[in-house]
């Protein structure tokens, strides 16, 4: 490659004043790092209830076949408000 000296000496010159401005662009870099890292934490916490939906949603799956090969209670699930977190706490079912 050919030696450009503009290129250099911008990058130097670059260099140089960012060593200078150092103190002054520690805050900067703080404030956006920490902003980076609380959206990738809000971002995680969507992930994760989207994935708990998902996991809801195939144990509901898992639970229909389950009663549709035993033969058991067609209408019970559908007709029951709960899902059966109150039974297992000992509140009364609605």
């Amino acid at each position: 490659m050919k030696f450009h000296p503009p290129s250099f000496a911008l990058g130097v010159g670059t260099a140089v004043l960012l060593m200078g401005k150092k103190q002054h662009l520690r805050p900067v870099v703080v404030e956006i790092a920490a902003l980076g890292l609380h959206l990738g934490r809000l971002g995680l916490g969507l992930l994760e209830r989207q994935r708990e939906h998902v996991e809801d949603l195939f144990a509901e799956v898992a639970e229909r076949v389950h009663q549709k090969a035993t033969g058991g209670a067609r209408g019970e699930r559908a007709a029951r408000k709960s899902n059966g977190a109150a039974e297992l706490h000992g509140e009364p079912s609605s």
